[in-house]
């Protein structure tokens, strides 16, 4: 059933009924953490982002790669996605305190490398290969261009679900309760593509440029406080 889900939408534009779920929770615990991190301090703060902050990348790497294979054109989806990385990349910095690249980044290198697998395109090899090279100064570290790889290969061959489930979570954070943390995003994902829920739409603001936007938003609160 899950793979059937997956990969019969078609490329041109059906969007999945638990697709707009996906980008609401991924949207909404990446806020969770963000703001636990930068704007307030203390235990609970701290607790918020090894539990309900550690389900949101799993969800935006899953995103990152059913709409890296479904679009209609990939490399515009790649592009989009490091024009997305570049607006974010100051008040990232900003806010992190140190040269670090966004995650937005190892988003764009999987689309690009999605993106040459799918139209051969040279230039998208280029970028994809470059960006994936970068990784290794970019947040989460290549273990996060991993994980998008591992949903790739799972959308199609649905045993390779047991390698963001069990393999990438401990070989990020080790056991821990933010690898459970993710491996229950994981779960979610799950049982979401797996569901038949009514049709929403989310607004293409949101979806498109929360992530620079609220960044940009934190720097400001911050320097507010």
């Amino acid at each position: 059933m899950t793979t059937a889900i997956i990969t019969n939408a078609s490329p041109a534009r059906a969007i999945p009924t638990w697709l707009p779920i996906i980008q609401g929770l991924a949207i909404t615990t990446m806020a969770v953490d963000h703001g636990s991190l930068w704007l307030v301090s203390g235990d609970i703060p701290a607790l918020l982002r090894v539990t309900v902050g550690r389900l949101a990348l799993p969800m935006f790497c899953f995103m990152i790669a059913w709409h890296a294979l479904h679009t209609t054109d990939a490399r515009r989806y790649a592009d989009r996605i490091l024009v997305i990385a570049l607006l974010a990349q100051l008040p990232f910095m900003a806010l992190r305190g140190e040269a670090l690249g966004n995650i937005c980044v190892t988003l764009a290198a999987a689309a690009y490398l999605v993106a040459y697998h799918r139209h051969r395109d040279p230039v998208a090899l280029v970028l994809g290969s470059a960006l994936s090279l970068a990784t290794l100064q970019v947040e989460y570290g290549p273990l996060a261009l991993g994980l998008i790889l591992a949903f790739l290969g799972a959308i199609r061959w649905p045993p390779l679900w047991l390698v963001p489930l069990i393999g990438w979570p401990l070989a990020q954070y080790g056991p821990s309760i933010s690898a459970l943390s993710a491996a229950l995003g994981v779960l979610v994902v799950l049982a979401l593509v797996s569901t038949h829920l009514p049709p929403m739409r989310l607004p293409r603001w949101l979806t498109r440029w929360f992530y620079p936007a609220h960044l940009w938003g934190l720097l400001a609160l911050r320097a507010l406080l």
